[in-house]
């Protein structure tokens, strides 16, 4: 993936305002350095709009309203929402046998919302009979989930799932990794081409004030008929 980099104030690099950078251009820059910092989930995105040129280049993305992605031959995308407020409150992008689920929650400037969430999300499975468990991933901690669901015949089964929690400016993104993705570690197949593909995802918030935690809803692309 090719984005634009915006350069920041006291932060242009020595190419100028702009350096166009590719995964494996940052991958090699990346092997045998020493890290100089605390460990950063968004380094390689997902991105906020104010940190990248969607214009640097000619890929083909989608607009979700406040959510940019860059889909990946045979991905089949689904809006999940309410039908009696007429709202989209999540985007599933289903592969195969695996999907992620994304969703978009406002966020304080000073942060802390994802160790909350995470936090939640394990006292919640414990309440609904199931198990959590918080885990290293690509986005830094996320949180392992196993739930039980009944199944069609009224038999027990489990929802196994990943959850990734990454913070931007003032936005959470929430990222549920299903399926046969769901069930391996770190980024191993198939979870690798969903690593990637939440990595790529771009959020255009808005200035709206909003609570910490709000569902910020999400739109149909102009060109997509809902049905």
């Amino acid at each position: 993936m090719i984005f634009g980099r915006k350069a920041h104030e006291g932060g242009a690099d020595a190419k100028g305002s702009e350096a166009l950078l590719d995964d494996a251009a940052a991958d090699e820059a990346g092997d045998g350095a020493e890290p100089d910092g605390p460990f950063d989930p968004r380094s390689d995105g997902p991105f906020d709009a104010d940190e990248v040129d969607l214009d640097a280049d000619d890929v083909e993305r989608v607009t979700f309203g406040p959510l940019v992605i860059t889909p990946f031959d045979g991905l089949n995308l689904q809006l999940h929402g309410d039908p009696q407020s007429n709202t989209i409150q999540a985007l599933l992008a289903a592969y195969g046998d695996s999907g992620l689920e994304l969703a978009l929650f406002a966020a304080p400037r000073t942060g802390g919302l994802a160790s909350e969430l995470r936090e939640e999300t394990i006292e919640e499975a414990t309440q609904a009979g199931g198990h959590a468990e918080e885990a290293g991933g690509p986005f830094g901690p996320e949180i392992r989930r196993v739930l039980p669901i009944e199944g069609p015949e009224g038999e027990q089964l489990f929802h196994v799932s990943r959850i990734w929690l990454v913070e931007g400016p003032r936005w959470l993104l929430r990222g549920t990794l299903m399926g046969r993705a769901g069930m391996v570690d770190g980024e191993s197949e198939p979870a690798d081409l969903f690593v990637e593909f939440f990595r790529n995802v771009v959020v255009c918030r808005d200035e709206d004030p909003r609570v910490p935690g709000e569902l910020i809803h999400l739109a149909v692309p102009g060109n997509v008929t809902k049905g």
